[in-house]
């Protein structure tokens, strides 16, 4: 009873494993050939349904539709029916194809081994002609270049806009790529989402902009962009285990063309430099009207352009002054993006060291620019610039508070106009032929003497430090400096020497390695010298601190016998 039962349950099972060997099983194969769509629409997307009943001899080969059509993908899917105890087998090859002419084309047989398919024909009609299917107008794509004729190495601002009335799944969206010409392709800001309705229809709309910049003038084709997706075509409550209600969808964008431009012949300068502004600012880190001999100041240029990469800017060629030494440091390159395009930014930034007092000029920078908005040839121009380096005073015990000419002017102005009564009485009491100005200098010279005898009056003098204080500050600045020079480090190495310096008594103040170089022997003078090139220059090299330390002993024990050489009539570096 119980095998009974269990052949019933199981009678399906038992035929399918047992009904092929019976000779009923038809094996012919007749294959048939099936568009989803026709018309279907030049550059959209249709399926084409190969379905053969009963056993092919083959695989098919599809390399023949490559002529009119760009297979996309294929999938297959097989099944099976008894009839009478007759068992057919069905399998289907759905193609998802991309016509690439317009017209009426023929598809044509399909080998299937020794098996083939039957020629079949399908109209492809022009996008908009108002024969596409029912859903063709749920996606479509929009491209748009500004501008159309751009010069060579300038941006076009290439825009993406895709709008789609349905939902979709598993979508991609291709790269724009040039087919003819030459061209660098930068992604400019995030993607923007918004909605939009067209005539009553909504769509949700996905927009993505591109910077495209021609490298040789002539004709640059940018191909299609191509955005692909799956459409559910069934019901949501339908039970489909072969997806067979879902749609591969494919839209292709229109080519875009666009005309490029050779340099101008009106343009003779070094670097073509196509952009809508170009600027050039400078910025110092400290005040270059008071600079100090032998002290680095930082000097940094930023070239700013709309419409070019970074990469595009030229290097800034700064003209100095012969007694001026410059070590450019590695410049810093910068592209901000926006939906207006990319602005390049180069920042480059240049250790300047005078080597001796005075005024002196930095000429003005001027670079060529071609205004794509004007067609006209400009100039980014970075003004010139009055520099004073002033003279070192050793012995500044006492610092005298700057009066700047202007403001004594223009008080001494005011206040002969409050009282100019007073100030004609002066001049004709004095004598005729002394000028005013002769007699503002006396008043002048009088009161700066005055201020100065009331100054060394009344400072307090500061309280004798202890040599026990000073020997101390003066150990760990040596202690320091041995060890910076054993690890070769030049930074620390400067600040030890510095420190060691101001710790001792009695010595001439010391504010900068240049200062510390002229009050030194021949020796160490030289080992301070290759310490500011290693750490200003713009090649350094592997720095050894083992000659400047022992330059240092040399110097400290000739100093404490009394025997350093003195270099001209300077006085040495430290009294003991």
């Amino acid at each position: 009873m119980n095998l009974t039962r269990i052949c019933k349950n199981n009678l399906f099972f038992i035929l399918f494993l047992v009904l092929p060997v019976f000779p009923g099983i038809s094996d012919a194969a007749t294959i048939t050939i099936q568009a989803d769509r026709n018309p279907a629409v030049l550059q959209e997307s249709f399926q084409l349904i190969f379905e053969a009943t009963g056993g092919v001899d083959d695989d098919p080969d599809f390399s023949p539709l490559a002529k009119d059509f760009q297979v996309l993908s294929t999938s297959t899917n097989t099944s099976m029916s008894i009839v009478n105890t007759q068992i057919t087998r069905t399998k289907q090859w759905r193609l998802t194809l991309l016509p690439l002419n317009a017209g009426n084309l023929i598809i044509p047989a399909i080998s299937f081994g020794k098996d083939k398919s039957p020629r079949s024909s399908l109209t492809v009609v022009q996008a908009g002609s108002g024969t596409s299917g029912q859903n063709s107008a749920d996606i479509f794509i929009d491209v748009k270049a500004v501008p159309e004729s751009a010069y060579v190495q300038a941006q076009v601002i290439y825009t993406v806009i895709l709008y789609r009335a349905v939902a979709a799944s598993n979508e991609s969206l291709s790269e724009p790529a040039v087919n003819q010409g030459s061209a660098i392709i930068e992604l400019l800001d995030a993607d923007r989402s918004y909605n939009t309705f067209i005539q009553g229809r909504r769509y949700a709309v996905f927009e993505r902009s591109y910077g495209i910049y021609p490298q040789i003038s002539g004709n640059l084709l940018i191909q299609p962009v191509r955005f692909q997706a799956q459409l559910s075509r069934s019901s949501p409550f339908s039970l489909d285990p072969f997806g067979a209600g879902t749609e591969t969808v494919v839209r292709q964008s229109e080519p875009v063309e666009l005309q490029v431009k050779p340099v101008p012949a009106a343009y003779q300068g070094v670097h073509w430099l196509p952009a809508t502004e170009v600027q050039i600012t400078g910025k110092w880190s400290k005040n270059p009207l008071k600079l100090l001999p032998n002290e680095p100041v930082t000097r940094t240029i930023t070239l700013t352009a709309q419409g070019l990469t970074a990469s595009q800017l030229p290097e800034i060629q700064e003209l100095i002054p012969a007694d001026f030494k410059q070590y450019p440091d590695k410049p810093e390159l910068e592209n901000r993006k926006t939906t207006e395009g990319i602005t390049g930014v180069r920042q480059q930034k240049n250790a300047i060291i005078p080597a001796r007092p005075g005024e002196y000029t930095l000429p003005e920078v001027s670079l060529p620019w071609w205004n794509t908005n004007t067609q006209t040839l400009e100039y980014a121009v970075l003004p010139e610039r009055r520099v004073q380096v002033a003279a070192a005073a050793p012995d500044a015990a006492i610092g005298t508070p700057d009066l700047p000419a202007l403001g004594i002017d223009a008080q001494v102005q005011g206040q002969a106009e409050a009282e100019p009564g007073k100030t004609a009485a002066v001049e004709t009491a004095a004598s005729p032929d002394i000028s005013t100005w002769q007699w503002l200098t006396c008043i002048l010279a009088v009161a700066w003497i005055i201020t100065l005898v009331y100054l060394l009056k009344n400072r307090r003098k500061p309280e004798p430090e202890t040599p026990q204080a000073h020997s101390a500050d003066s150990n760990e600045a040596r202690k320091a400096l041995k060890q910076a020079c054993r690890d070769n480090d030049p930074q620390r190495a400067k600040t030890a020497l510095l420190q060691w310096a101001r710790t001792r008594p009695a010595g001439r103040p010391v504010a900068s390695l240049g200062d510390l170089e002229k009050y030194s022997n021949e020796k160490l003078a030289g080992e301070i010298r290759k310490l500011s090139r290693q750490l200003y220059s713009r090649t350094t090299n592997d720095w050894r601190g083992e000659p400047l330390w022992q330059a240092f002993l040399q110097e400290n024990k000739a100093a404490a016998t009394g025997t350093s050489p003195k270099r001209g009539n300077l006085e040495p570096l430290f009294r003991l």
